[in-house]
């Protein structure tokens, strides 16, 4: 596929497309559909990161993504030094914490996930469902009552962060804490915000070092004695991976879930017909559900770069050694080449391969987390309150920022219909 496309194309100049706008995110796929127009693989020019090639077609995609031997992670294996998006001036603690699995070549890449889904298996996430419905169902309790509660502050942020903390195993008494340091680090793009990042990096650092060292003493439930204890064939986690590793499931587990929820509760109110379509029997329609919820959102619209290997012609584009090229998710997903009527939401979509968690051997660790996380936080959100409605339907705060599609905030009113009959 990389050397067989047949069309010859060359576009050297980025081109001037706002993919950080809000017309962008309430409209992608028209946005996407024009890039698609372009060709399969275009250069952009990225905040932070600068010029980057990018995919935007189904097939090149993932072709890209599955292609680990072209398209690699680690700079030295493109003739290159540093870690690909990441600018000289990025701080040493970000650096660090950055070179985890995510941004490994095989082996290394092979080695850390095979520790990593071992631990995961000991602690199986599908069994997790019943203590996930537990802290929705509390969060839910908190909201009920208020006039226009913002989902994304009160619901679908604390859930993710909950979750992850269980699942780690983090202590009840520290989750505001570590929830504070979570919601810094993953605001770290956003403007001067990375200089918040820096100064409460090394407090987040000690206490996660603090952790893992608790767990070596005193063994408990949660991931990080998992990740403390496993071993395959004499291998283990040294210090700083499970440190690497922690902050990992951290931001694999807590934003992109946290849009996935809130994207696909704007997709639902704007789509009443397929809101009923689910909820008229949703225990049988959940599942395959959020798989097409997750396609129309894609919260996660493009990949980290990665770099190119060798000088290579990949879907009739001229890529150099070295250069930085990145997957567009959210161009994939919504490719009529793959999916019918992409830009319309059709909860029974089968089949339905969509890349919302990627794919190859850096598809999303967290995938099936965020699955039963999202069919959970929905379903009990409109379980307890079927009437809700956006409180503000055309005036949606979408977050302006490359590669992520959610907002900032999303007031509801919970007993919308009941409220207007009352009147």
């Amino acid at each position: 596929m990389t050397e067989g496309y047949q069309d010859s194309y060359s576009l050297r100049a980025p081109l001037r497309v706002h993919l950080e706008g809000a017309a962008g995110k309430q409209d992608p796929f028209s946005l996407f559909a024009r890039l698609r127009e372009a060709g399969p693989v275009i250069p952009l020019k990225l905040p932070f990161v600068g010029r980057v090639w990018a995919t935007t077609t189904y097939a090149a995609t993932d072709a890209m993504l599955k292609d680990n031997v072209l398209f690699v992670q680690e700079a030295r294996h493109a003739g290159k030094t540093g870690v690909a998006g990441l600018s000289w001036w990025m701080p040493r603690a970000i650096k660090v914490l950055s070179n985890n699995m995510l941004l490994k070549d095989e082996p290394d890449h092979r080695r850390l996930r095979k520790l990593v889904d071992q631990a995961f298996r000991r602690r199986l996430v599908r069994d997790m469902r019943g203590e996930i419905e537990v802290l929705a169902d509390r969060l839910l309790t908190k909201i009920e009552g208020q006039a226009e509660p913002d989902l994304v502050a009160a619901y679908a942020r604390k859930l993710p962060i909950e979750v992850i903390c269980l699942l780690l195993g983090l202590p009840d008494q520290n989750r505001d804490a570590f929830t504070g340091w979570a919601s810094r680090m993953t605001s770290m793009l956003r403007g001067f915000s990375v200089l918040r990042v820096v100064f409460s990096m090394p407090g987040a650092v000690n206490y996660v070092r603090a952790q893992i060292e608790e767990c070596r003493r005193h063994p408990r439930e949660g991931l990080i004695s998992e990740l403390v204890r496993v071993e395959e064939d004499g291998d283990r986690l040294s210090e700083d991976e499970l440190v690497s590793m922690v902050f990992l499931l951290l931001f694999a587990g807590f934003e992109t879930t946290t849009h996935l929820i809130t994207d696909s509760v704007i997709a639902l109110e704007q789509n009443p017909e397929q809101k009923a379509y689910l909820f008229a029997d949703l225990d049988a329609r959940m599942e395959r559900a959020l798989e097409e919820l997750g396609r129309y959102a894609t919260p996660v619209q493009s990949t980290k770069p990665r770099y190119v290997a060798r000088d290579c012609t990949f879907f009739g584009q001229k890529l150099a050694r070295g250069d930085n090229i990145v997957g567009l998710l959210a161009g994939a997903n919504y490719d009529p080449a793959v999916f019918a009527d992409p830009d319309t939401l059709k909860l029974d979509r089968l089949p339905n391969p969509h890349l919302v968690f990627g794919t190859g051997i850096h598809f999303c660790l967290g995938m099936q987390l965020a699955r039963v996380e999202a069919q959970v936080a929905i379903g009990r959100l409109y379980t307890r309150f079927p009437n809700l409605e956006l409180a503000e339907p055309d005036k949606i705060p979408w977050i302006t920022r490359f590669g992520l599609r959610g907002a900032y905030a999303l007031p509801l009113r919970l007993n919308a219909v009941r409220s207007r009959k009352a009147a």
